[in-house]
């Protein structure tokens, strides 16, 4: 839902849940966002906010 929200301030809980889950990609988190969620599109937003976090760490 954090990822599907993209909003700035929660880039810090989505690091977290992030390292929490283990995933080490943008692709990773998308495609878990795709199984849970599967009715909901993913916004562009979304996905350039993973990949700065990626680009990150």
């Amino acid at each position: 839902m954090k990822v599907l929200a993209a909003r700035r301030r929660d880039t810090g809980d989505i690091r977290t849940l992030v390292g929490r889950l283990a995933l080490g990609s943008a692709d990773e988190v998308l495609a878990l966002c795709t199984e849970v969620f599967p009715d909901e599109p993913v916004p562009d937003r979304a996905r350039l906010m993973l990949e700065d976090l990626f680009d990150e760490s």
